[in-house]
């Protein structure tokens, strides 16, 4: 968990519904992507991709640390 969000949590506003759905969409969500991932994706496209979004993720933090 984030440490930013474990003091608001007991002030926190729980919608029930909107909890729910959000919950519900990402579980859906994840299934159905791990499925398409494995039909569609070759494991060596996937690790490739995955190390790509590390690097980009990675130079943009650099970027804005550095005041960018």
């Amino acid at each position: 968990m984030n440490s930013a969000l474990l003091p608001h949590l007991s002030t926190a506003h729980w919608e029930p519904v909107l909890t729910l759905s959000l919950i519900g969409a990402g579980v859906v969500g994840a299934f159905l992507g791990a499925r398409f991932t494995s039909l569609y994706v070759p494991g060596n496209r996937l690790k490739q991709l995955f190390g790509i979004l590390i690097v980009v993720m990675t130079a943009y933090k650099v970027y804005t640390l550095l005041g960018g």
